[in-house]
């Protein structure tokens, strides 16, 4: 397995998985469809240059990805990373791949420093089952606040 970051160069790789993953689970998805040319225009656009996304390969293919941004507290300096989605191939997962992304991600926040970092997870079988494998976690049910500007 390899892992990279995405960029312009695997920008079309990278849309080809998204187009497999909306098709096999459409109800996992936050978008109705792939949106290849705003994707490929948005790895590029300096505002989404705080979002890093690593892409896990096999043979060639991408499988799987974490996508993530990191964040501070001017006040007390508290360092932190908010994971904004996590997803591997239905045929690929118990295949240690998800675990893999966490531990490239979990790498680049020991680099910056990060205190910690979070995310809203999934509440399903599977998720529970890969959640609750993690060390040194707190699985909480926290009240969202969510407003919608546009």
């Amino acid at each position: 397995m390899v892992f990279e970051v995405l960029s312009n160069d695997n920008v079309d790789e990278y849309i080809d998985y998204l187009k497999i993953a909306m098709s096999e689970e459409p109800d996992m998805m936050t978008a109705d469809k792939v949106d290849e040319d705003g994707i490929k225009s948005r790895v590029s656009d300096p505002f989404f240059s705080k979002t890093t996304s690593i892409l896990a390969k096999m043979d060639g293919k991408i499988v799987g990805r974490i996508e993530y941004h990191f964040y501070g507290c001017m006040q007390d300096g508290y360092r932190m990373a908010y994971v904004d989605w996590v997803y591997v191939l239905k045929s690929h997962r118990h295949q240690g791949i998800a675990q893999g992304l966490f531990e490239a991600f979990e790498k680049d926040c020991e680099k910056n420093k990060i205190n910690q970092y979070y995310l809203i997870r999934a509440q399903n079988d599977d998720a529970n089952r890969f959640y609750n494998h993690f060390a040194d976690v707190e699985l909480a049910e926290s009240p969202t606040l969510r407003k919608f500007l546009r």
